[in-house]
């Protein structure tokens, strides 16, 4: 019961899609926000679709997903057993246990441990460390480190991982730093085709620091440059678009079919 406790008083709950979720999170731990919210507003899996999120966390965006999309039934995969066990109990605490489904695997590791099917999900979503070892200080939480430092191989790892778990003609979506774009278009463009770009801007007049990226198993089309998305507007209040996306749990209306 002790133990319980002291876990419990590590946590931090949060609400999601203006409170229509309550999701508990480690409160020093790898946290997880509008970027999370945002890749799952992006993804847009067929009519009772099956989706995967790699790298999980605590299921902020597959439950994101799962309360816009009822038709739909979503997978997480995460490498932290107590994320895991954590994000069963959000899945429940939320009454979507039985559209979400959440399990332990190494995304980097050998594939035949995932004990996942290749070809197996209509999407594939991710929100992939961030930074490479040495761009930036160590950090002093663990799990804050893993989630937010991979290796020079970590991103192309994600990706293939993702292509090999898609169906043929499925696709895959990730969200990162706007300043890894050049980085995620170079292992993406040789696995996927109909790359659709959509920039994230915290202000009208700044530069983007996020980008969304889908692109499409088995296809020849061209990269798209989609209209951007700009989160707050010039007096420092939340866009009509984020509020429609963070508070109201709208999907990205964009057009990102290839045909």
């Amino acid at each position: 019961m002790q133990v319980q406790e002291q876990a419990e008083e590590n946590l931090k709950r949060d609400g999601f899609l203006g409170k229509k979720l309550s999701i508990r999170q480690p409160e020093k731990g790898f946290r997880s926000g509008h970027d999370a919210v945002l890749l799952a507003a992006f993804a847009a899996p067929p009519e009772a679709g099956t989706v995967l999120e790699l790298g999980s966390g605590a299921g902020v965006a597959s439950l994101c997903l799962a309360a816009r999309r009822a038709d739909v039934r979503v997978t997480g995969l995460e490498l932290d057993a107590a994320l895991v066990a954590l994000a069963q109990q959000n899945a429940a605490d939320n009454q979507l246990a039985t559209r979400v489904d959440f399990r332990q695997g190494d995304i980097t590791g050998k594939f035949a441990a995932l004990d996942l099917a290749p070809n197996q999900f209509d999407e594939v979503i991710a929100n992939p460390p961030f930074y490479r070892a040495g761009e930036v200080n160590d950090l002093p939480n663990a799990g804050r480190q893993q989630a937010h430092i991979g290796d020079a191989d970590t991103l192309a790892q994600w990706v293939s991982c993702a292509c090999a778990l898609v169906r043929a003609k499925g696709h895959v979506s990730f969200v990162h730093r706007a300043e890894a774009l050049a980085d995620l278009l170079a292992v993406m463009t040789p696995r996927l085709g109909g790359l659709c770009v959509v920039p994230i801007f915290p202000r009208p007049g700044a530069d983007a620091t996020r980008v969304l990226l889908r692109g499409r198993r088995d296809s020849r089309a061209a990269m798209r440059v989609l209209p951007g998305v700009i989160l707050q507007d010039a007096q420092g209040q939340p866009s009509d678009a984020a509020e429609a996306v963070l508070r109201d749990g709208a999907a990205l209306a964009f057009d990102t079919a290839d045909g």
